[in-house]
């Protein structure tokens, strides 16, 4: 009998109880079974007596592995199960908690079948009605538009347009984002993403003085106010930028704890050296780091998430520097967010693979860096292939369970990141190619201001350009583009349909579908003209 490599990781990434169902999915070494089929019980405890089977796809497929996967009806809370692997020599071997075995004995099953067995509303990672069709927009608010014309306005120091500087200040506002809802709502967008908008002494606004109040130069409170409202009116929810990682210097909190040392109620929020140093974000000294294992902490900044929800309407909120905050106080923060509104989301800026923060319990998806990478390295770098292209695709699809790819932040840029569109060389052709990619692929596309009139820009400051609102400017072509994808993610098949992806011979083929609709994008992933398609050029067709 030929040794077989399968693996199986149950309760998080492959095994995932969503909408009334169990999916389930292992991967095989590729080529060597001709057949999966799923054993399992919905109640654990008549394991013995009886179970059910149900045959696997083969759904996906990379280099080295074939992906199987089923979907059960889930009718109780202690589901167990294995998989009958039939090798294509017709010999019958099973994959439990043990690995792989020649045999199985279902009498001592309870030892090692896997099971899910904790199915609580409370633990569970659901994904709200929204999320599966939302399209999101971020805008760097200092750099869309200024609709207050009468602020005040003596700290802009530089002229719309202006290619930026690190202190350039231009006097975008949320009066100004206000203003352009009606372009925003006919681009098609239902989620706007908002990087901090509290008040700060920098253009970017991550060194926060007060959390409790917006900007002034943005408009203050009330503009916000008006902002999310006139946004709900449209249809379109509003996310904001959390920066609990670290404040300003110039904060209160901070000052005090400075000044006072351990007689400050503050002092235990900052982390401190003998000497008098702190630690900081990023090394930047303005950027004091926050201890966010302090309980006082996380219900400071539990108590304001929950405040511009409940008094300002946030819909949900996009967490800076993630990856370096405490699990507890990703856990308290979540608790606070969804009790004051259960559809609430939260993303965490983690550009890695964070798996052990998307088990339900800490944030819902991530700004999905991994994707960004993928069309980078095919499109800009040159450093892989159409083939290498769908592998990669079809691994970080496997990296994160069914509810949590669903509420990834699909981008191509933002404003930590060079502009696509600058990376491939001013190619719109492959600009509009990836925004295809993005808006195929599971989760949700997030277009970065100004890509969909084609701007450009390097790395900080400079892909923070001013929008550019003259339209004889704009080559509408990529505009045109979203907005059709953005109605069509509004489908079934794009907003909750299957998802496959292959590769021949230079063409990436990704398939969405969902009840009778079946859409595919076919992509020449190649710098020639290949099968009737120009390099980078794609077609959707509708089935």
């Amino acid at each position: 009998m030929q040794t077989i490599l399968a693996f199986h990781t149950p309760q998080t990434v492959d095994a995932c109880p969503l909408e009334g169902k169990m999916h389930l999915r292992f991967k095989a070494e590729k080529g060597v079974l001709s057949k999966a089929v799923l054993v399992y019980n919905c109640n654990k405890n008549f394991w013995h007596i009886r179970r059910l089977e149900a045959e696997m796809e083969r759904s996906f497929e990379d280099s080295r592995w074939d992906y199987f996967s089923v979907s059960v009806p889930l009718t109780d809370t202690r589901f167990a199960y294995i998989f009958k692997l039939i090798g294509k020599d017709g010999a019958i071997s099973y994959l439990s908690e043990e690995g792989v075995t020649e045999e199985y004995d279902h009498s001592l099953g309870y030892f090692s079948f896997f099971q899910y067995c904790s199915q609580f509303d409370c633990d569970a990672m659901t994904v709200p009605e929204w999320v599966k069709s939302a399209v999101c927009y971020q805008i760097f608010p200092e750099r869309f538009f200024m609709g207050d014309q009468k602020k005040e306005r003596s700290y802009i120091n530089a002229e719309w347009g202006q290619l930026p500087t690190p202190k350039s200040f231009y006097g975008g506002d949320l009066v100004g984002i206000r203003q352009k809802l009606p372009y925003l709502q006919e681009l098609g967008i239902s989620l706007l993403y908002l990087t901090p908008v509290f008040c700060s002494p920098s253009n970017h606004k991550y060194d926060i003085t007060n959390y409790e109040q917006v900007d002034p130069a943005f408009g203050g409170n009330e503009a916000l106010k008006e902002l999310i409202a006139g946004a709900h009116s449209c249809g379109i929810k509003v996310m904001l930028d959390g920066v609990f990682n670290h404040c300003s210097w110039e904060h209160p909190f901070f000052l005090d704890a400075q000044r006072r040392g351990k007689k400050s109620p503050y002092y235990d929020w900052f982390f401190w050296q003998e000497d008098g140093a702190y630690l900081t974000f990023g090394s930047v000294k303005t950027m004091p780091k926050l201890n966010t294992g302090n309980p006082a902490v996380i219900r400071y900044f539990s108590d304001v998430a929950v405040m511009w929800m409940e008094k300002y309407g946030a819909d949900g909120w996009r967490l800076d520097v993630s990856d370096e905050i405490s699990h507890r106080f990703l856990r308290g923060f979540r608790d606070a967010v969804l009790k004051q509104n259960p559809d609430a989301i939260i993303i965490g800026e983690d550009w890695h693979r964070p798996v052990r923060y998307l088990n339900g319990d800490e944030y819902d998806g991530t700004m999905n860096y991994g994707f960004t990478k993928a069309c980078l390295d095919l499109m800009a770098f040159g450093t892989i292939d159409a083939s290498e292209f769908c592998n990669r695709l079809v691994k970080l699809y496997h990296t994160y369970s069914l509810a949590a790819t669903a509420k990834m932040l699909n981008l191509l840029g933002s404003h930590d990141t060079d502009r696509f569109l600058t990376r491939v060389c001013g190619d719109t052709q492959k600009l509009r190619a990836a925004m295809a990619l993005m808006f195929f692929y599971p989760g949700m596309p997030c277009i970065y201001y100004g890509d969909e009139i084609d701007t450009e820009g390097g790395y900080d400051p400079d892909c923070r350009r001013c929008f550019d609102w003259k339209k004889d400017n704009w080559d509408t072509e990529t505009r045109n583009l979203i907005c059709r994808l953005a109605k069509l993610k509004k489908e079934p098949a794009l907003s909750t349909g299957t998802f496959r992806i292959r590769e021949e011979k230079g063409i990436v083929t990704l398939e969405r579908a969902a009840q009778s609709q079946r859409l595919l994008l076919r992509l020449n992933a190649t710098d020639h003209v290949n099968q009737g398609l120009q390099a980078y050029e794609f077609t959707i067709i509708t089935k």
